[in-house]
C-alpha cells in the first residue's frame, strides 16, 4: 500500500484492494508484463473515477465523532436564542451542506441571536477537550455589519467564546475550531482563555451557542452539518 492510498476513503480503498487481488489471479506469467502495462492506465482511471464519487464539500474529521447533526429529518433539538426569543428554527430536510439545515429569522429587536445546542450536544462536550466543533453556515446579508462572538460555551466555571477570522456569506461556508486554548478562545469576555479554564467550562457546560446574526436589521442565518469530535489519537 502506497502513502497516497493510505489517505483514501475506506470504500475507495476496498475497491482498489479487490481489484488488485483479482488482477493477481488472472495474470499469467507469460503475459504479465504486457497486461500489467495495459492495466496501469486502467487502474489510474479507476482511482480517478472513484474519487469523483466523494463529495468535494464533505468535512473531514481526524478525531472520533461524538455527535453529528445533519438536520435531514428534524431540527434535532436546536433552538433560536437571543433576538429571536427562544423559539424553534425553520427546518429544511434538503439544501444543506450536505443534508438538511435549520434557519433563524431575525426579529430585529436589537440583540444578537444564536442557534442554541440541545442537551445531547452538551453531554458530549466533556469528552471533546482538544477535539473540534465543525459546522456549515450561510447568512442572507451581502456585507457583515455586526461584530460579536461566533461560538459561546457557558458553564458554572465561566464563559469561553471564539471568533472566526473570516465572516460567512450568502453561500455555504465550512467552519471548524479545536477546543484547545492554543486556538485563541476568550475567557469571560476580555482575557485569553487558558487550557485549564477552557476545560473547566467543558466539564459541566450549560449552554453552547453558534451565532446566527451577522447583519444589523432584518436577516436570516442557516446552520448545517454540525459535528463534534474528540481529540485525535
Amino acid at each position: 500500500m502506497t502513502k497516497a492510498e493510505q489517505g483514501l476513503p475506506t470504500s475507495v480503498f476496498d475497491h482498489i484492494m479487490m481489484l488488485r487481488r483479482t488482477t493477481r489471479r488472472i495474470f499469467s506469467q507469460d503475459d504479465a508484463m504486457i497486461q500489467a502495462r495495459d492495466f496501469g492506465g486502467a487502474f489510474a482511471a479507476l482511482v480517478c473515477a472513484l474519487f469523483l464519487i466523494v463529495p468535494a464539500h464533505a468535512q473531514t474529521h481526524s478525531g472520533m465523532i461524538l455527535i453529528r447533526h445533519d438536520f435531514a429529518e428534524s431540527a434535532q433539538g436546536w433552538l433560536i436564542s437571543g433576538d429571536a426569543n427562544m423559539k424553534e428554527p425553520i427546518h429544511s430536510a434538503s439544501g444543506g451542506h450536505p443534508g438538511g439545515s435549520i434557519t433563524g429569522i431575525d426579529d430585529a429587536l436589537g440583540e444578537t441571536w444564536y442557534f442554541r445546542a440541545p442537551d445531547t450536544v452538551l453531554q458530549q462536550l466533556p469528552a471533546a477537550v482538544n477535539g473540534t466543533i465543525s459546522f456549515s453556515f450561510k447568512q442572507s446579508g451581502t456585507a457583515v455589519s455586526l461584530i460579536d462572538d461566533d461560538i459561546v460555551i457557558v458553564g458554572p466555571a465561566g464563559r469561553v467564546t471564539y471568533r472566526f477570522p473570516t465572516d460567512p456569506g450568502t453561500d455555504w461556508k465550512d467552519y471548524s475550531v479545536r477546543l484547545s486554548a492554543s486556538q485563541g478562545w476568550t475567557w469571560n469576555w476580555n482575557r485569553r482563555a487558558t487550557q485549564a479554564q477552557l476545560e473547566s467550562v467543558l466539564a459541566a457546560p450549560t449552554r453552547l451557542e453558534i451565532r446566527g446574526e451577522y447583519v444589523t436589521g432584518d436577516d436570516e442565518g442557516s446552520l448545517s452539518n454540525f459535528v463534534l469530535t474528540a481529540a485525535p489519537k
